[in-house]
């Protein structure tokens, strides 16, 4: 009975400060954000690669702790309503990301829709700068944890992509997608109470 007196304390205190993060945040809005929706909530303080961006959260979000939102000049990140995004997670945009609502992103992950350009042997890989395409992020989407999702990918609505999968090709809709590079297994639209196996 103690025992689950003390967690009722721990839990308040601990969204206690996750919803005093968020208002630090809509105090200084658009140093950190272009938009900050209501009702967020952040385990610990992001860490920006730069401030001033195009950065836009919707409304109900979870923010785990030690993660960093790069964005640079001329790009967006955009994040819909009911999203979370768990610890350690990495978004990079050069070019833009996008996610849907009602996304759940696991711990670790990687989302970058750059990559260095190393075309030329004669120039030096960190003089060459960088090469990239928009990512894409549908709504009701499953991210495990320890993915990583490059540039120019889209994942359709409703996807699930398993644990430490290297996403670089577009996932359709529904579809279940696990391995390195990730594979569509299954499809979760229902036929005779059974998921659909990927061909």
């Amino acid at each position: 009975m103690l025992y689950g007196f003390l967690s009722k304390i721990f839990n308040f205190f601990h969204l206690l400060k996750g919803h005093l993060i968020a208002f630090t945040y809509y105090f200084t809005l658009h140093i950190f954000f272009r938009k900050l929706g209501s009702n967020c909530c952040f385990q610990s303080f992001l860490r920006f690669g730069y401030v001033f961006r195009n950065i836009q959260v919707g409304n109900n979000c979870y923010f785990g702790i030690g993660l960093l939102l790069n964005c640079g000049s001329g790009s967006h990140i955009i994040i819909g309503d009911n999203v979370s995004i768990n610890d350690y997670t990495f978004i990079s945009s050069l070019y833009n990301v996008e996610i849907g609502d009602n996304t759940r992103i696991g711990e670790f992950v990687s989302i970058r829709d750059n990559d260095h350009s190393f075309t030329d042997s004669d120039v030096l890989i960190r003089l060459q700068g960088f090469s990239g395409k928009p990512i894409k992020i549908g709504s009701d989407v499953w991210i495990g944890r320890g993915v990583f999702i490059g540039k120019g990918v889209e994942i359709g609505d409703g996807a699930v992509i398993g644990a430490n999968s290297v996403v670089t090709k577009s996932i359709p809709p529904f579809a279940v997608a696990v391995g390195s590079p990730a594979k569509v297994i299954k499809y979760r639209i229902k036929q005779d109470n059974k998921c659909l196996t990927a061909q």
